[in-house]
């Protein structure tokens, strides 16, 4: 399966949606979106990966770099992962550089509480 991406932006807030496989071959697609989301560099960003069936090192290289941004720039970032996610970021420990969320709603609680 492919991977599909989807952007939303709210004014106190972006949410990056993820659904499929995010590979090598979708890591241009990807990348660009990323890029987009480096230009306007929203103080809050959550990338939703819940619905990623599949997760290789090259995507996993851009969440890092993404959130090595995000940290340059005094930004917050938090992931919505997924058994499947957390396994690979347990796996590869890089579990502790994310700031990683079981659902949406318990990302925009880890959001409120830096805001405030």
């Amino acid at each position: 399966m492919g991977l599909c991406i989807q952007l939303d932006q709210d004014p106190d807030h972006w949410v990056l949606t993820l659904q499929g496989d995010l590979d090598y071959s979708e890591c241009a697609t990807f990348r660009m979106t990323i890029d987009r989301v480096l230009k306007h560099l929203p103080p809050r960003t959550v990338v939703d990966l819940s619905a990623l069936d599949y997760l290789d090192s090259s995507g996993l290289g851009l969440l890092l770099s993404l959130s090595k941004e995000y940290s340059a720039h005094g930004g917050r970032l938090v992931l919505v992962t997924n058994d499947s996610v957390d396994s690979i970021l347990d796996m590869t420990r890089l579990a502790g550089l994310f700031s990683c969320a079981a659902s949406i709603d318990e990302a925009y609680t880890m959001l409120a509480d830096v805001a405030h």
